[in-house]
């Protein structure tokens, strides 16, 4: 069978085309370290490349809801910590106060002392984290001007005497917050429950009217009194205590899930890279190859064909 120039011509210029386009193929690996530009180059693969990124940025989505969770709790055990200190030195100073070497004046410096700790009290109480109290339960945020989840009130009294309380404003309800998919975990207990429960504020406020009263006529009265307020000191620390300690296996949790994430995130990441990143060497030489079949295909052509035109297609 004759073949014509034409059909000669033809099949050359459809095998260069080819090794052109491989070149093309590998020059373009080599350059953005990816296997394919076209999704019809491989749609399957692509497919799976869909599902793994998809799958990776739920993963971020969780591993930044764990991360804002675990910033909120170190803010909540750095108030614990701040009302541990606070109680611990008020124990102290009702030690000191329940000494019978006391006269009025050094216990009216320890009840202006302890006013100083109630203040610093109600402080912690009202910590936030950004913009949202953390111990306001689920009510952290949307307060009046001027108004906090904890205040002090004073009122008077007929007789002229001074009446303080603290009030809770906050929401009735533990803080949660989303950290995967329709999963919560508890944050925060409500500022009732962890604080006010605890009788931290009547504790200190009583102890400091006991120690400014100087109840010279029966000062074993006031002795009673003050070791009284210094049992419920201690039973304000225990509290205290028992809320840091579920605090830090909240944080143990979180910190197992996210270190989970981290795993399942890595291999996901090499799924992906299977799927999409070329192999820089495997690249590297089939592109050599195919530069090689080129030149190979041009010098055949033209000893064949004796046509140097060929070099020129």
């Amino acid at each position: 069978m004759r073949l014509s120039l034409r059909t000669i011509y033809g099949g050359l210029l459809t095998d260069l085309e080819h090794i052109t386009e491989d070149i093309y193929k590998y020059q373009t690996q080599i350059a953005t370290g990816k296997k394919y530009t076209r999704p019809s180059e491989a749609p399957v693969e692509l497919s799976y490349a869909l599902g793994y990124r998809k799958a990776l940025k739920e993963i971020e989505r969780y591993q930044e809801s764990i991360r804002e969770a675990k910033s909120f709790l170190r803010t909540v055990e750095g108030a614990l910590d701040g009302l541990k200190k606070v109680v611990e030195r008020a124990k102290e100073l009702a030690l000191e106060g329940a000494n019978d070497i006391q006269n009025a004046s050094t216990r009216q410096a320890i009840a202006a002392e302890i006013e100083g700790l109630l203040e610093e009290a109600l402080a912690l109480a009202n910590t936030q984290h950004g913009d949202r109290y953390v111990f306001a339960g689920n009510r952290p945020s949307g307060y009046p001007e001027g108004e906090r989840p904890f205040e002090l009130i004073k009122e008077t009294l007929p007789n002229g005497e001074v009446v303080e309380r603290v009030v809770y404003n906050g929401g009735s309800e533990d803080f949660y917050m989303g950290y995967t998919q329709g999963r919560k975990i508890l944050i925060a207990h409500n500022g009732e429950e962890v604080l006010m429960a605890s009788e931290l504020f009547q504790t200190l406020i009583g102890l400091k009217k006991t120690l400014s009263a100087n109840n010279v006529p029966d000062p074993r009265k006031e002795i009673e009194d003050i070791q009284t307020h210094i049992g419920r000191l201690d039973r304000v620390l225990n509290h205290i205590l028992e809320e840091r300690s579920a605090l830090g296996a909240r944080m143990d949790h979180l910190e197992l899930k996210d270190n989970l994430y981290l795993g399942l995130k890595d291999v996901l990441i090499g799924n992906l890279g299977e799927v999409e990143e070329a192999d820089y060497l495997e690249a590297v030489t089939n592109l050599n190859a195919k530069r090689t079949a080129y030149e190979a295909a041009l010098k055949a052509a033209t000893q064949t064909m004796g046509l140097s035109l060929v070099n020129f297609i």
